[in-house]
């Protein structure tokens, strides 16, 4: 038996046009239960809360939990999970229910934005879930073996500091963890140990479901080295795999007992000296807000980006137009929003299928056969936003 503590949310996702109720700690106990590990599940709600949680025990016959009483389900929405969550009601305003004591062998535990809690036990999986202030163990918990899964901001706010060697000191020696993961989204993860550190790949898949893959790889990783007793290395491969499926197809895989496994992974080339070319209207209010998200989303990955809006601006049409064919033939792949048919866009679109570029093409609204003249290019074509900026990156 696990016991699993976190929050239960009400997810909102443009990207998918989806709204359903996980959280981090719902859909880590949703993973267990669904590879047969029994949950017993420690999370705040209201009313509606609990009476989901009741129709799940309906379902899972070995699962159990236990609600502390909450005035709301809070809400994370999401245009696209690469952007940050606007959360309802506002974060400022979320108060706090008494706080929680915890106690079991097993833990798998994430942060939670209306409780705090006390906790202690054997063996312990971490994850703070947010890279504002996350919370030290250290301040609320006890365990004889702590594993620590965070990225790379959350590693940095703990142990404030950006370089590597003072981050691997103070979780191995202020926290007293027995490890702890760093993950990097398409760049997989690694896993530092105090005598050795070990890359943990990603894999390529076909859709890139991202929002709750984090909260798949900590209670994947739990399930294999609580429940399975596999080693540190294992488990987190496991855990990648399964991630990979998660994200995929939005199922949970116990890929320890898999006979084989399909994706292929990613390998981890120098990205920062690719560049990206965004190819996309920018006139109305709409357009200028999701070019610019799409934009600090690649350069999140840490590559090179060129974007028409930002890196010329407005001015003398015949000047901007040589900038940008310039911009193209300086670009490695060219990421198109196709939306509209804005002609400028279109005139980028057919100039780098000209050149022979690498194109990704987004869009949400347009048919097969408007498409058509784009069909003879190097161009792969997505409905989905996160997933056409993964497969960007994955075949810069």
């Amino acid at each position: 038996m696990i016991k699993v503590v976190g929050g239960t949310y009400r997810e909102i996702d443009y990207d998918d046009i989806s709204i359903e109720i996980y959280g981090s700690g719902f859909r880590a106990a949703k993973f267990l239960l669904e590879n047969n590990c029994s949950v017993n599940f420690s999370t705040v709600g209201n009313n509606d809360t609990i009476s989901y949680l009741k129709e799940n025990q309906k379902v899972y016959n070995n699962f159990s939990f236990e609600c502390k009483e909450y005035q709301e389900i809070i809400t994370f929405k999401y245009s696209f999970s690469l952007d940050y969550p606007t959360i309802f009601p506002h974060i400022l305003n979320i108060t706090k229910v008494k706080k929680l004591n915890i106690r079991s062998e097993n833990i798998i535990t994430f942060g939670m934005l209306e409780a705090d809690f006390t906790l202690s036990g054997d063996k312990v999986v971490y994850d703070p879930q947010t890279p504002i202030k996350p919370r030290k163990f250290s301040e609320f918990g006890k365990a004889k073996e702590l594993i620590y899964i965070v990225n790379k901001n959350e590693a940095s706010s703990i142990a404030s500091s950006e370089d590597i060697e003072q981050i691997k000191n103070y979780f191995f020696n202020l926290e007293q963890a027995k490890a702890f993961i760093i993950k990097d989204g398409p760049f997989g993860a690694i896993l530092y140990l105090k005598t050795k550190e070990i890359k943990i790949p990603s894999y390529i898949t076909n859709n890139v479901n991202k929002i709750g893959s984090g909260d798949i790889f900590t209670s994947s990783f739990g399930f294999y080295w609580l429940e399975k007793g596999l080693s540190l290395e294992e488990s987190a491969i496991y855990a990648s795999r399964s991630t990979a499926i998660y994200c995929d197809k939005k199922v949970y895989v116990d890929t320890s007992i898999l006979e084989s496994f399909e994706y292929r992974e990613f390998s981890n080339k120098t990205l920062s000296e690719k560049q990206v070319y965004l190819a996309s209207p920018f006139f109305s209010i709409s357009e200028l807000i999701l070019i610019d998200k799409i934009r600090s989303a690649f350069l999140s990955f840490g590559i090179k980006v060129f974007s028409p809006f930002h890196d010329i601006g407005l001015g003398d049409e015949v000047s901007i137009a040589k900038k940008d064919l310039e911009g193209i033939e300086k670009s490695d792949m060219i990421f198109c929003v196709l939306d509209n048919f804005d002609s400028g866009t279109l005139i980028e679109s057919g100039y780098s299928l000209a050149k022979g570029k690498k194109i990704i093409g987004y869009h949400r609204t347009c048919s097969d056969s408007d498409l058509l003249m784009l069909r003879p290019a190097n161009i792969l074509f997505y409905q989905h936003l996160t997933t056409a900026i993964y497969q960007t990156i994955w075949n810069l």
